[in-house]
C-alpha cells in the first residue's frame, strides 16, 4: 500500500510540471505534438515515481534522479530556447520546486504531527502545485517579457546564471535527502532551510537585476540599429537631392537639345530623349515605401542592399503612419526578417534571386510575410528553421510579446516567414 496512495499525487505533480514548462518555454511544436509528448512524459513520471515509492530506500533516490533527468530532457525537447537559457530556466524552476517541497513537508510535520502520511502527502502536493502555479502567473505578468526579449542571446552570462541556479538546487536537494533520512530534527532543518532560502531569494533578486541590464543592452543595440537605418536613409535622400539639383541645373541643355530635335521634325528622337530624361529622374528620386517612418527606413535600407547584391526586391506595404508597436520591436522584427532573407538569397547560389515583403494592418492585426529564395538544404524544426539564429529568436520574442505567432514554410526552394502581431 506504501507506493499506491502516492500515484495520484505523482500525476498531479507531473501535470504541474507540464503546465509550468509549457508557459515557461518558447514553444517548438504544435499543441497536439506538445500534448503527445506531455502524455508520454507524465506516464513515465508516474511509473518511475511509483516504482520508487514501492521499493523505497536507495531506489527512491535513484527514481528521483531519473525523474529530474527526464523532466530536464522533456523541457529541452519542447523548448526553442538556446541550451544555456533552457538550463537556467529549468534549474530555477526545480530549485523553487524543491524549496517549496522541503518547507511544506517540514511545516506540516511541525504543525500537524499527528496527521496521517497520506493526508500530509496530499496537502503538501496540492499546496506546492498551487504555489508553483501562482509563481508562474507572477512570472507571466512581470518577468516573461524581459526574458523573452533577450531571446537566444548566446553569451557567457546565461551559463553564469545557470551555475548559480544549480548551486542552490544542489543545496535544496541535499535538504530533501536530510529530511527523508531524519538526520536532523525538524526545527534544525527548518532553520537551515530558512537561511538557505533567504540567501537564495536575495541572489535571485540580483540575478533578475542582471537580466534587466541584459535587456537594456539588447534594446540599446536595437536603438543603434535604428540610428544606422535612419542614417542610411538620410544619406540616400541626400544623394537623391544632389542628383535632382544636378538635373535641374542641366535642364536648360536638355531643353535646347529637345528644341533642336523639334526644329528638324524628328519626333521619335524627341520622344526617346524625353523618355530617357524621365527614367533618369525616376531612378534618382528617393522612393517612399511606407508612410510609417520606421518601416520606410528599414525597407529603404534593405532595398539598397538587395540592389547591390543583384536581388529583386518587391514590396507591398499597407499600414498607417502610427502603429501600436515600439520602434525597437519593429526593428527587431522587420530588420531581422529582411536580414535573414538577404543572407538566404546570397547563400543559395542560385541565378534568379528575389525577396518579396508583404506588410498589412487589418482588424488590429499586423501581418508581415517575407518570401525569399533559399538554399535547398534549409530544413525546419517544427515551424522554425532548424538551429535557429539569434535573429529568428528576436523575431519570435517580438511576436510572443504582442500575443502573435511566427511560422516558417519551405517549399520548392522558397522560404516563407509569416509573423503576426495582435495590437
Amino acid at each position: 500500500m506504501s507506493g499506491l496512495y502516492q500515484i495520484p499525487g505523482l500525476f498531479i505533480t507531473a501535470l504541474c510540471h507540464v503546465i509550468v514548462i509549457c508557459y515557461l518555454s518558447e514553444h517548438k511544436y504544435s499543441k497536439k505534438k506538445y500534448t503527445l509528448y506531455s502524455c508520454i512524459y507524465i506516464a513515465g513520471f508516474v511509473g518511475i515515481g511509483g516504482y520508487g515509492y514501492v521499493t523505497w530506500g536507495a531506489t527512491l533516490l535513484f527514481a528521483y534522479i531519473v525523474i529530474v533527468v527526464c523532466t530536464f530532457l522533456f523541457s529541452c525537447i519542447v523548448s526553442q530556447s538556446c541550451f544555456a537559457k533552457k538550463c537556467f530556466l529549468f534549474i530555477t524552476y526545480f530549485c523553487l520546486f524543491s524549496a517549496m517541497d522541503n518547507v511544506l513537508k517540514i511545516v506540516i510535520k511541525l504543525l500537524f504531527p499527528k496527521v496521517s502520511a497520506p493526508v500530509g502527502f496530499y496537502v503538501a502536493v496540492i499546496l506546492r502545485s498551487m504555489s508553483l502555479l501562482a509563481v508562474l502567473a507572477l512570472y507571466k505578468k512581470f518577468a516573461e517579457t524581459i526574458l523573452r526579449s533577450l531571446a537566444d542571446k548566446k553569451d557567457r552570462r546565461w551559463w553564469n546564471l545557470a551555475l548559480v541556479a544549480l548551486l542552490f538546487y544542489l543545496l535544496q536537494a541535499s535538504m530533501s535527502v536530510l529530511n527523508v533520512k531524519d538526520v536532523m530534527s525538524d526545527v534544525q532543518l527548518m532553520s537551515v532551510l530558512s537561511i538557505i532560502n533567504v540567501i537564495m531569494y536575495a541572489v535571485y533578486w540580483l540575478v533578475f537585476s542582471n537580466i534587466s541590464y541584459m535587456k537594456k543592452d539588447a534594446e540599446a543595440a536595437l536603438v543603434r540599429q535604428n540610428v544606422e537605418y535612419l542614417s542610411a536613409r538620410l544619406v540616400a535622400q541626400q544623394k537623391a537631392g544632389e542628383e535632382h539639383r544636378r538635373l535641374r541645373h542641366d535642364i536648360r541643355y536638355y531643353l535646347e537639345t529637345i528644341a533642336e530635335y523639334a526644329k528638324s521634325g524628328d519626333t521619335p528622337a524627341v520622344l526617346a530623349y524625353v523618355r530617357e530624361y524621365s527614367d533618369q529622374v525616376s531612378e534618382t528620386a528617393a522612393r517612399q515605401y511606407s508612410v510609417n517612418k520606421t518601416i520606410d527606413s528599414i525597407l529603404s535600407v534593405y532595398a539598397g542592399k538587395a540592389k547591390e547584391s543583384g536581388i529583386a526586391f518587391l514590396i507591398k506595404c499597407n499600414v498607417k503612419a502610427e502603429l501600436a508597436v515600439r520602434d525597437i520591436d519593429l526593428i527587431a522584427l522587420l530588420g531581422n526578417l529582411l536580414e535573414n532573407a538577404l543572407h538566404g538569397c546570397q547563400e543559395s547560389a542560385k541565378e534568379k534571386l528575389y525577396i518579396e515583403i508583404y506588410i498589412q494592418m487589418q482588424n488590429r492585426r499586423l501581418t508581415i510575410v517575407c518570401d525569399n529564395i533559399c538554399s535547398d538544404d534549409l530544413t525546419l524544426s517544427g515551424s522554425l528553421p532548424e538551429g535557429k539564429s539569434i535573429g529568428i529568436s528576436s523575431i519570435l520574442a517580438v511576436c510572443q510579446k504582442y500575443d502573435g505567432n511566427l511560422e516558417y514554410k519551405v517549399e520548392h526552394g522558397i522560404c516563407s516567414a509569416c509573423a503576426v502581431l495582435n495590437l
